[in-house]
């Protein structure tokens, strides 16, 4: 399956090329609105353990994240509401659902029974606000849609980093979204998330510090959301030096000993 213009979700048959089914979306000027309106990157796949539920999970221009089925195309009604979990909402904060500038172009995360979603805004080069809707990432049960955790890219007082946000600017500022593709090592139970910066991208003077956790790689625990580690690749960046991919994992040999 492919996500076709970011607005249809089409299946076809593995040898033939025939069209077995497809899912087209109509959202409006909420979708109209969209920071992202292109193709996007894919669709996500997730199944039971006995394959009895198979499902094509993806999520529209206007941030709705979807469940089909696989076989049939048709909305999974247990998931979300009637297949939809409107991702403007349950987010820690209130965007406007029509106008807001948040949504995604990547594909989300399948992470065992977790589905893992992060956000995406406008080119923060010339932003209309710094304080734009901010980018968190969220884990959600891939049979039920429930939210089962979220993480606050931005951190909120009292958490760990809000700190280096000096001048309690974690409050003025929004954007530091993780737009890439995410990874995963279930062996280890971590989910790897490129995090962007916040606007503007080449201003700071509204954001002093080091401002974590922007322009960083931040591994969480997939069921729980909690930050295992971090890495900052640039404090306090002004050169939008985003980390634009999906981490790529490997073993390493380290004086005869190998390290993943």
């Amino acid at each position: 399956p492919t996500a076709g213009s970011g607005r249809a979700v089409v299946a076809t048959d593995p040898v033939t090329g025939e069209v077995r089914w497809k899912h087209t979306e109509d959202e409006g000027p909420r979708g109209q609105n969209a920071p992202r309106t292109g193709a996007g990157r894919g669709v996500a796949y997730w199944s039971s353990a006995d394959g009895s539920d198979q499902r094509i999970i993806y999520v529209t221009p206007g941030y709705r994240m979807i469940a089909l089925n696989a076989k049939t195309g048709e909305p999974v009604a247990s998931f979300g509401q009637n297949g939809v979990v409107d991702l403007k909402l349950e987010n820690d904060q209130e965007p406007d659902l029509v106008t807001a500038e948040i949504g995604l172009n990547a594909t989300p995360l399948v992470a065992g029974d977790v589905v893992v979603v992060g956000a995406a805004h406008r080119p923060g080069g010339s932003p209309r606000t710094m304080n734009n809707p901010r980018g968190y990432v969220r884990g959600y049960d891939a049979k039920t849609g429930k939210r089962l955790w979220i993480f606050h890219t931005v951190p909120k007082p009292g958490e760990f980093g809000y700190d280096t946000w000096e001048n309690e600017s974690a409050s003025k500022n929004g954007n530091t979204g993780a737009w890439a593709q995410f990874s995963a090592d279930l062996e280890l139970g971590l989910v790897y998330v490129p995090v962007e910066m916040p606007p503007g991208d080449y201003y700071g003077g509204t954001r002093p510090g080091n401002t974590l956790f922007d322009e960083s790689l931040v591994a969480l625990d997939p069921k729980t959301g909690t930050r295992k580690w971090h890495f900052q690749t640039t404090h306090h960046g002004i050169w939008d030096y985003d980390l634009p991919c999906a981490p790529i994992l490997f073993d390493l040999t380290v004086n005869g000993r190998r390290v993943r």
